[in-house]
């Protein structure tokens, strides 16, 4: 069972979780199908029907079941004799209000601990973004988005944190700045009305607010030109991942290396690896890991090689290089 003889692939979504996978099991195996091969379940951006803008690595998707769900489809597919192949994404992550890493930047700019996380340029040869994110999520140019009231100032009773939001964006102010909007003297409502593009005076401030901030907001048009952080082709919501570090590598795949070694999963689809720094370094590094785990797993799961498989581009001529596992 260590080597899918037929596979058959299931999109998983809040309209299809792992428990309607599992009422579908006796059919595959019917069918003759070894292991089933299942779209990203780690946590996506809420709604999400594809999986592969994961926001949180360090969970399993609730709207797809969590791990409750999964376990239940596993012991289902060990009951028929069949596997389960995990889609995984390691160059990018979906970005915005859902990622805790991405909003940890945008708050803390260069002194996050996830600064260095993300393929980004911190250092640029434009002034304005020295130091900054460029943030291209605006509809329409900023100066005509900020007196238009699009951009609004807001506090978060919850977490106790300011925050410039737009639309369903959330941008968190820098702890820096706060002094700039709160006073010992005024209610936060009266504080936050200062900053409101309903007068020009109000326009002017979150405009000086803005401008103190670890991001610099802009239309998303001008993406292509000045963007200073890697994206997945020219996805701006899609972040590339600086998955060749140690510690982003361990963090990004602890969830799937313990899912194998309790024998959850019996092998990983690796997404778009050509978008890594050094694709060849990661899969073997990925073989690795799984084979050191590989003794520990349970007695109802394969003992035999983890599977890997990946995505892979080839170019006119090209072989898929036989030293990458």
């Amino acid at each position: 069972m260590s080597i899918p003889r037929a596979t058959a692939r299931l999109q998983f979504h809040k309209d299809f979780t792992l428990d309607d996978a599992a009422g579908v099991v006796d059919y595959y195996a019917g069918l003759g199908i070894t292991h089933l091969y299942a779209s990203p379940i780690l946590t996506a951006r809420p709604g999400s029907m594809h999986g592969y803008d994961v926001v949180d690595p360090t969970r399993l998707n609730p709207e797809v079941g969590g791990e409750p769900a999964l376990r239940r489809l596993v012991a289902r597919l060990r009951e028929a004799g069949m596997g389960l192949i995990a889609d995984i994404v390691p160059n990018h992550m979906g970005v915005g209000p859902d990622n805790p890493w991405w909003q940890d930047v945008f708050e803390w700019g260069p002194d996050s601990r996830y600064a260095g996380w993300f393929d980004i340029e911190w250092h640029s040869t434009d002034p304005a973004l020295e130091g900054k994110i460029l943030a291209p999520f605006l509809g329409q140019p900023y100066g005509d988005a900020l007196r238009a009231g699009e951009i609004r100032l807001e506090f978060d009773k919850a977490s106790g944190k300011l925050f410039a939001c737009y639309f369903n964006h959330r941008f968190p102010l820098a702890p820096s700045t706060y002094a700039m909007v709160l006073r010992d003297d005024v209610e936060i409502s009266d504080a936050l009305s200062r900053f409101s593009a309903e007068t020009a005076d109000g326009v002017e401030a979150l405009h000086r607010l803005l401008e103190r901030q670890h991001y610099r907001l802009t239309w998303w048009r001008n993406a292509a030109e000045e963007i200073n952080w890697r994206r997945f082709f020219e996805v701006s919501d899609l972040a590339g991942v600086r998955v060749e570090k140690d510690e982003v590598f361990e963090a990004t795949h602890a969830l799937i290396f313990r899912l194998y070694a309790e024998g959850l999963i019996d092998g990983v689809r690796i997404d778009h690896v050509d978008g890594l720094a050094n694709p060849g370094a990661y899969c073997r590094r990925l073989r690795q890991r799984l084979e050191e785990l590989a003794p520990g797993r349970p007695a109802g799961a394969p003992q035999t090689a983890p599977y890997i498989i990946v995505e892979k581009i080839l170019a006119a001529g090209e072989q898929l290089r036989p030293d990458w596992g």
